[in-house]
């Protein structure tokens, strides 16, 4: 193979961003996996929404998107749609469907997001804060 690949990585590799706004949207996300890693489809990363925060109602034009709850609870909004989400929830969201994620619990709600094609990881890194690696 004459392309660059990680393979294999880990956490301690990957960079965080600190996002807040709009207000009340406080979260850090970390991109696992982008194009810099040789991914030319897919993206992927882990959100952690702070205790009572939320992710702002959003729209993916072209994207799917799926995630996968590892820890924490909280409310998936899709469209018109509300449905309780906790450890071991399985999300997806087609391309054009408005969506949120709110944390309605009192720890961390923490998750793993993929992103087919990629795309939407890149705008995390043009608005979030640079923080330097994610925790555990």
């Amino acid at each position: 193979m004459s392309e660059k690949f990680s393979f294999v990585k880990d956490l301690s590799h990957t960079i965080a961003y600190r996002m807040s706004k709009p207000e009340g949207c406080n979260r850090t996300v970390a991109i696992l996996l982008d194009n810099n890693d040789g991914a030319k489809n897919l993206s992927m990363g882990i959100c952690v929404i702070d205790p009572q925060s939320k992710i702002p109602f959003h729209t993916h034009e072209n994207e799917e998107e799926a995630m996968y709850v590892l820890s924490g609870e909280g409310i998936f909004k899709v469209g018109d749609q509300e449905k309780r989400i906790r450890e071991g929830s399985i999300l997806f969201c087609p391309p054009k469907a408005g969506h949120q994620i709110i944390n309605t619990g009192n720890s961390e709600l923490r998750f793993i997001f993929v992103y087919s094609p990629a795309g939407p990881e890149q705008n995390i890194k043009k608005v979030g804060q640079l923080i330097g690696t994610m925790k555990k």
